[in-house]
C-alpha cells in the first residue's frame, strides 16, 4: 500500500511533461475544459475563464477589486502540483534518516510535540529544505518547457528562458539573447556561492 502510494504521487513528476501540459491544457480549456463546466455548475459562473491566456483577472472579494495574474498563477499552481513529489522525497528521505536516539532523548526530557519538531526535526530538516529551496530556484530559473508548453510565454508569463528563446528564433537578436543568458548563468553562479558558504560544510560534515 505505501509503495503505491508513494508511486502515485510520484506519477506527475515522472510523466512526460508534453503530456501532463495537454492534459492541463484540454482540462483548463474555455471551450470543452471540465475545470469550467465544474465552476459554471457548482460556483455559476457565467462565462468561461481563459486560465493560460488570460494575463489580468478582476475578482471582487468583500467589496474589493483585484487584478490577479491569471496566467501566471496558473503555471505556478502547475509547477507546485508538478514538482511537490520532488521535494517530498527528498523531505522523506532525511526523516528516515533522523536517528530515534534524538526523539527518544526529547521525549525523556518532557518536549512537547511542537517543542520536538522546532528542535529535533527542523534542524535535521533544514539543509534539505535549504538544498531544495536552492535547487527549485534553479530549476524554476531556467524552466522553459512547462511555461512554453503550456502559455507559449505570453499572457504576462515570459520567464528567462523562454525570453532568451524569443529574442533568438523570433527576433533573431543573438546578442540580447546571448547577453541575457549570461546574465541568468551569473546569478544562479552567485546563488549556488551563497548555499555552498552558508550550508554546503553542514551537508558535508552530515553526510
Amino acid at each position: 500500500g505505501r509503495g503505491l502510494l508513494r508511486a502515485a504521487m510520484l506519477l506527475p513528476y515522472v510523466a512526460p511533461v508534453v503530456a501532463v501540459a495537454f492534459v492541463w491544457e484540454v482540462a483548463l480549456s474555455p471551450q470543452y475544459g471540465v475545470v469550467n463546466d465544474w465552476g459554471r455548475r457548482l460556483f455559476g459562473w457565467d462565462d468561461p475563464i481563459a486560465f493560460l491566456s488570460t494575463r489580468q483577472y478582476e475578482v471582487d472579494l468583500l467589496g474589493l477589486h483585484f487584478d490577479i495574474p491569471l496566467a501566471l498563477l496558473t503555471v505556478i499552481v502547475f509547477e507546485c502540483w508538478r514538482y511537490f513529489p520532488f521535494a517530498f522525497l527528498f523531505i522523506l528521505a532525511r526523516l528516515q534518516a533522523v536517528p530515534d536516539t534524538l526523539e527518544e532523548a526529547a521525549l525523556v526530557d518532557g518536549a512537547t510535540p511542537t517543542q520536538r519538531f522546532r528542535h529535533v526535526l527542523l534542524p535535521q530538516l533544514m539543509p534539505v529544505i535549504a538544498l531544495l529551496c536552492v535547487l527549485r530556484f534553479i530549476m524554476t530559473f531556467n524552466k522553459f518547457d512547462d511555461v512554453y508548453l503550456l502559455t507559449g510565454g505570453g499572457a504576462g508569463t515570459d520567464v528567462a528562458a523562454v525570453r532568451v528563446y524569443d529574442f533568438l528564433t523570433a527576433r533573431y537578436d543573438v546578442g540580447a539573447a546571448a547577453a541575457q543568458a549570461l546574465v541568468l548563468a551569473l546569478s544562479l553562479m552567485i546563488l549556488l556561492g551563497f548555499y555552498f558558504k552558508f550550508f554546503g560544510n553542514k551537508v558535508q560534515e552530515e553526510a
